[in-house]
């Protein structure tokens, strides 16, 4: 018979944001398990763009993106699809998501983002102070988004004045001054928006990874696929399809896209679904650019990390099992060899799931029906921005020493 495994807190998944917060968790004492199915970093936390992006207030869900669906789901050169065998298991998803698209939604959710993208390095700091292997993969060189229309630039402004609003630190370019930063985009764009106090990691994983050794050298990381949570009178009892049974006397669920099926089981509904993510890389001694950069017309950032540049965007609705797309890859190469002018062949594809809600906020904080049962998923397209801060709101959850505005994230919006 399996013995059951004891722990105070146990972290499912163990993406960036399980690592942040186990981090966090032994940091203010409790005995942590980390349990994850695959590998650290398997999923949406390698295959991301690598940007820490404490820009990244505008909601998906805003008002002009109404007037723009039409061509966004029609347009052969769309970075939107859709999966319309999909459509009737996606609809309740997307209605949602047109109501989050409201003014009124767009500026609450504004603000959340806000709330939380202040504190991103902060809650990184205490992580990096202790593994410097992992702060040697973060590059603090800015992140730049390249308009190669006036009509694009022009419909920035409003974003444009929104952050400059909020006080979030951001330098309007000339044509010139992208060329000079960028030399690689000479002719590609009319105009320009520098991001200073983003940074970005060489080798995401790498970095995660590093984070994550202490975990895995004390035996804090195991195995296992969590199936089942079951209430107990003494804590929660965790199954897994190993067949380990892991008691806790508390559990943070940050299983990314497969979140919303354990917490269904204690009577939380979560409109959670994936947005389905593509990367492509090429291998290459001098990556060409000092930074990463968002050909914005074309919605993919191009990263340059350790020997390669990777390429990663676009947004496709459908399911975890449908196979990649391979329109999405062809998407990626046929723009970014537009932009760069590349002639290497790609060296790798890959495709993840980012774990979405309509208002693209993530779920932080207690399960109203079972407060020991705490979640830290959905984080879309901010899970590596966000993680370290994410960690430090979970430890101030079960401290009970949350913020007040931490209540924009709970499950109970919903």
């Amino acid at each position: 018979m399996t013995q059951s495994v004891h722990c105070e807190i146990a972290v499912i998944g163990a993406g960036v944001v399980g690592v942040a917060t186990a981090l966090w968790l032994r940091r203010q004492g409790y005995r942590v398990l980390l349990l994850e199915r695959e590998a650290i970093a398997a999923g949406a936390s390698y295959g991301n763009a690598g940007t820490l992006a404490p820009y990244g207030v505008m909601p998906i869900a805003q008002p002009s993106l109404l007037k723009a669906i039409p061509s966004l789901l029609f347009s052969k050169e769309s970075p939107f699809v859709i999966n319309w065998a999909r459509l009737p298991r996606l609809m309740p998803w997307l209605l949602r998501f047109l109501n989050e698209c409201r003014a009124s939604r767009c500026e609450a959710n504004t603000l959340a983002l806000m709330n939380i993208l202040q504190h991103t390095y902060s809650g990184y700091a205490p992580l990096l102070a202790d593994c410097p292997q992992a702060d040697q993969h973060v590059r603090h060189n800015g992140c730049l988004y390249a308009y190669g229309t006036e009509q694009g630039f022009a419909g920035a402004q409003a974003a444009i004045a929104l952050r400059r609003s909020l006080g979030i630190a951001q330098q309007v370019l000339n044509a010139a001054d992208v060329e000079q930063l960028e030399p690689a985009l000479a002719g590609q764009a009319v105009a320009g928006i520098l991001f200073p106090e983003s940074s970005h990691m060489d080798d995401p994983r790498a970095f995660i990874e590093a984070l994550a050794a202490p975990l895995v050298a004390d035996g804090t990381l195991h195995q296992a696929t969590i199936t089942a949570v079951q209430r107990q009178p003494n804590g929660l009892q965790l199954l897994s399809a190993e067949g380990q049974v892991y008691r806790a006397d508390r559990a943070v669920v940050c299983g990314g896209a497969w979140s919303a099926a354990l917490a269904r089981q204690v009577g939380d509904r979560i409109p959670l679904d994936t947005e389905r993510g593509y990367h492509i890389e090429f291998d290459l001694e001098d990556t060409l650019l000092n930074r990463p950069c968002c050909p914005v017309e074309s919605a993919f950032y191009m990263t340059p990390m350790a020997g390669r540049l990777r390429v990663a965007g676009t947004v496709e609705l459908g399911s975890i099992n449908d196979p990649a797309n391979p329109q999405r890859f062809d998407y990626l190469e046929r723009h970014v060899r537009r932009v760069m002018g590349l002639t290497t062949p790609v060296a790798r594809r890959w495709l993840g799931f980012r774990p979405s809600l309509p208002d693209s906020l993530p779920v932080i904080g207690p399960s109203p029906n079972e407060p020991r049962l705490i979640y830290a998923f959905g984080h879309q397209h901010l899970g590596l921005t966000l993680a370290g801060a994410t960690g430090q709101l979970v430890a101030q959850c079960i401290a009970g020493k949350a913020p007040s505005w931490l209540d924009s994230f709970s499950v109970q919006r919903f």
